[in-house]
């Protein structure tokens, strides 16, 4: 079921079903108004009675009263009050049905008095004066006369405004079901699509630190087997390294967020294989604060700084014989700001494209989990993609341990305890 703006409520498309409850209650009231009018006819002819006369007037009147009500009730109505529309363009119709039910009215009384006073004379002195009224009136009288005017207005107001007023009760009743309906199938909808996006949500982050593991592993390994291939010694504590590393990423960044302190330790620990590695201690430069108990009260999003790193070894002092270097800051005001700013840049080898295969996938697992732990105005990601350095700036909000952080987006909260 389609919703509908709150301004338009009135124009719900709404159908009553026709049910024998339905039906029994109009053939009872249209039953009900075919003998009252009889009775009212039979009383006003009563000084020249006629049967045939009589039912011949009393079938005329209870017909015209029926189409009356369908083409007013269930054409006319609907078409000027339950559909949205300009006050305007409201008004003219409704003046326009109103001038046409008038002129229709008069035609059909005129046609029928005209009958009437051809076949059935004398007339009784009610529908005397009626034809008399109408047969002689001048064309403009139907327009200022009030006693042509009351008569026919005055039918509508006797034997239609009852009906009208019955149905519109029952139709305003039946739109504001139809409305509320829709509306709760709006909620429920709106309500489905919350789940099903923070359900994606979920998904794409453990998709994306799941695709984070293995490109680490394969750095790392690579890392490693340089060193065993040169018989360097320090193998062996490269790999017990490796070994602590991997219990974090194995054990600790299965959550969204985890503590500042475990990320800059892994941090640090991937910088200290690096720095085996290489020979060239003064190519690197790291700049990192000192580990703190303070830091274990502040969460960051687990393996989202070393994305950077490992990219500006690959593309910069992996990438070259000599020459090469990387620098990597990392600052934050824990008590004034709240904000961790990272800085990386590195040397561009040339001929090397930085987002080009297995290069970019990193950086774009990082701009895609960035988009769906922070709103866009929370965090700043500003690459400079120069022809002899490459420079990345990241700020991110650092989360308090224990409070509660609200996912981008979506309603659902984790907890940070």
């Amino acid at each position: 079921m389609s919703s509908y703006p709150k301004d338009i409520g009135n124009s719900i498309d709404f159908r009553r079903p026709f049910t024998w409850q339905r039906t029994v209650w109009h053939i009872t009231f249209w039953g009900l108004l075919f003998w009252l009018t009889l009775t009212q006819f039979k009383r006003a002819f009563a000084d020249k009675p006629n049967d045939q006369l009589l039912y011949v007037v009393n079938t005329h009147h209870f017909l015209t009263t029926i189409v009356s009500f369908l083409l007013i009730g269930y054409v006319a109505i609907p078409a000027t009050m339950y559909k949205p529309r300009t006050v305007w363009n409201r008004a003219l119709l409704i003046a326009g049905a109103i001038g046409l039910y008038y002129g229709v009215l008069c035609v059909n009384t005129y046609a029928l008095l005209v009958y009437l006073h051809d076949w059935y004379v004398p007339l009784p002195n009610y529908l005397g004066r009626r034809v008399s009224l109408f047969l002689d009136a001048r064309w403009y009288d139907y327009l200022i006369n009030p006693s042509i005017l009351f008569f026919i207005f005055g039918q509508f107001a006797s034997y239609l405004l009852t009906p009208l007023l019955i149905k519109a009760v029952r139709d305003s009743y039946a739109r504001n079901q139809a409305q509320l309906a829709s509306e709760k199938e709006r909620q429920r909808l709106e309500v489905s699509n919350i789940v099903l996006e923070k359900e994606n949500a979920t998904k794409d982050l453990q998709f994306l630190r799941q695709q984070i593991n293995p490109h680490f592993l394969l750095n790392a390994f690579n890392n490693i087997y340089t060193l065993i291939h040169r018989k360097d010694n320090r193998a062996a504590d490269t790999l017990a390294n490796l070994s602590t590393l991997m219990r974090y990423t194995l054990y600790r960044t299965s959550q969204e967020f985890v503590p500042l302190y475990d990320e800059l330790q892994f941090l640090t620990g991937y910088m200290d294989m690096e720095r085996i590695r290489h020979r060239q201690p003064d190519a690197i430069d790291c700049t990192i604060p000192e580990l703190t108990e303070e830091f274990k009260d502040w969460l960051v999003p687990p393996l989202l700084l070393v994305t950077f790193v490992e990219n500006a070894f690959k593309h910069g002092l992996n990438a070259v014989y000599e020459g090469g270097w990387v620098y990597i800051k990392l600052t934050t005001n824990l008590t004034e700001t709240d904000r961790l700013i990272f800085t990386v840049a590195n040397n561009q080898a040339e001929a090397i494209a930085y987002t080009k295969e297995e290069g970019g996938i990193g950086l774009a697992n990082v701009k895609r989990r960035l988009a769906l732990l922070y709103p866009e105005q929370e965090y700043e990601l500003t690459i400079s993609d120069q022809p002899d350095r490459y420079n990345v700036r990241l700020t991110i909000p650092l989360c308090k341990k224990g409070a509660t952080i609200q996912i981008h987006e979506y309603s659902d909260t984790l907890s940070t305890d």
